[in-house]
């Protein structure tokens, strides 16, 4: 989850059908080499026998064909159970551009308007304080200057943090109230299971909702309103912004207007009955672990370089949910993500779907940071740096060698903390998404895969 980090496509084809079964006639036609592509799989798998990793579902597809889709290693490594093609991993913070595309959905129709005030959906944040540090740790609160827009929530500057990035003072108020919508953060109550640490835990609010005004009432803003980058749960509170704005809740917004126009059959805030034993077990890499969660110290083996924290038989995502988390919530499949990820790529369009329209894609795509603000970031966050702007809910490449990573300018891209990925390249036509499950692995997953994937493209 992504509160545990502390550094932090239905592919188309002619007639928009899927198929996950990649072959060297399907790679040349998309101008990329079935050898080259072929070094994928082996060179993750070796990060499975060192321990790092339970396993991989890894997909690309490019021109509207997928070249690769492979599956490796386990759901769960203790039981040896293997890894499924329609595996179920929780996102994280990949359900953060579900959320963007949901509020794009909105704008289009008029009834949200990225430069209105959050509190015309939710009046308690026009009430809301900035804090002011002194020099001994302790602070005051100033006035707003202007008023927390949708667009502050969409790209995190609205002064909302998390408490991992939080300054120690805002940190403390967060932990104290218990201002979190997720698993993992409140009320833990830890136990053993085997030969793994399973953390059970209760969200603190019944919806999304009672947590944003919680929010806006509990907790000063650790800035001004547009002044700073602060990594935070400000896209849990678009989720609040999106119900109030649509009428409905936000699982059922999501349902109805993007994951079954698609076919995102397996996406959701939890794990029904009838898709439990496809659910994968949750890992960590144990260093950030005992730092993060210092009471875990004693059970955690020293030699270990990941241990299950959230066991798949065990876990609170089994339970039906009542708080739908844009920013963190969501459960999905590889081949789900896959279909997002190429609707966006053909201008908001998969088969005879249309979710948004071209000029909506690129305007979420766009970076909406301005030098002074990417100047100021309020963390260590990784993806936000030279080279790397934000748009709605995504990251942006806006200069690929002061990034010193491959891909294109103008590709957007996110991450979850279980170490998921995806990316979409416009200009290379491009899309990809590995599935894995391990909080705060220090393994670079993102550009190792990244580079993998193009040095196949041969054309």
């Amino acid at each position: 989850m992504i509160s545990l980090r502390k550094k932090l496509i239905v592919i188309s084809s002619l007639v928009f059908s899927l198929s996950i079964f990649s072959s060297s006639y399907e790679a040349s036609q998309a101008g990329m080499s079935h050898e080259r592509l072929q070094k994928i799989a082996p060179t993750l798998a070796e990060q499975i026998k060192e321990g790092r990793f339970p396993g991989f579902i890894t997909a690309v597809a490019r021109k509207g064909r997928v070249v690769h889709f492979e599956t490796q290693g386990f759901s769960d490594v203790e039981k040896q159970i293997p890894l499924q093609k329609d595996s179920l991993f929780r996102i994280y913070s990949m359900s953060k551009p579900i959320t963007g595309v949901a509020l794009m959905i909105l704008i289009e129709e008029g009834k949200v308007r990225l430069n209105d005030p959050v509190s015309w959906y939710i009046p308690e944040f026009a009430n809301t304080e900035v804090m002011v540090m002194n020099e001994d740790g302790s602070f005051t609160t100033e006035k707003l200057k202007r008023e927390i827009t949708v667009r502050d929530l969409a790209t995190h500057t609205s002064g909302i943090a998390y408490s991992f990035t939080a300054n120690d003072a805002l940190q403390e108020i967060y932990e104290e109230e218990k201002l979190s919508p997720y698993f993992f953060i409140d009320n833990l109550d830890t136990s053993k299971v085997g030969n793994s640490v399973v953390i059970k835990s209760e969200k603190s609010f019944p919806n999304i909702c009672a947590f944003s005004e919680g929010l806006a009432t509990k907790a000063p803003l650790m800035h001004q309103p547009g002044e700073q980058y602060t990594y935070s749960m400000g896209m849990d509170v678009l989720g609040c912004v999106i119900e109030r704005a649509s009428g409905k809740t936000f699982d059922v917004f999501l349902e109805d207007r993007i994951f079954k126009p698609i076919g995102m059959k397996d996406t959701s805030f939890y794990v029904s009955e009838s898709k439990k034993d496809r659910f994968t077990s949750l890992y960590a890499y144990p260093g950030d672990l005992r730092r993060l969660i210092p009471g875990m110290e004693s059970q955690i083996p020293e030699d270990l370089l990941m241990v299950k924290i959230d066991d798949r038989s065990y876990s609170p995502y089994l339970a039906k949910a009542t708080v739908f988390d844009g920013g963190s919530g969501l459960v999905s499949t590889t081949e789900d993500y896959l279909k997002f990820a190429q609707m966006l790529l053909n201008g908001g369009k998969l088969g005879d779907e249309r979710i948004l329209s071209r000029k909506s894609v690129e305007l979420l795509s766009s970076n909406h940071l301005r030098k002074e603000v990417l100047n100021r970031t309020g963390s260590d966050d990784d993806y936000v740096t030279e080279g790397i702007g934000f748009g709605i809910t995504v990251g942006v490449i806006t200069d690929t060698g002061l990034t010193g990573q491959y891909g294109s300018n103008g590709m957007y891209f996110w991450g979850g903390a279980a170490s998921t990925i995806f990316w979409i390249d416009p200009k290379e036509e491009l899309v990809a998404v590995a599935m894995t499950q391990v909080l705060a692995n220090t393994w670079p997953l993102r550009e190792t895969f990244s580079a993998l994937v193009y040095q196949s493209i041969d054309d």
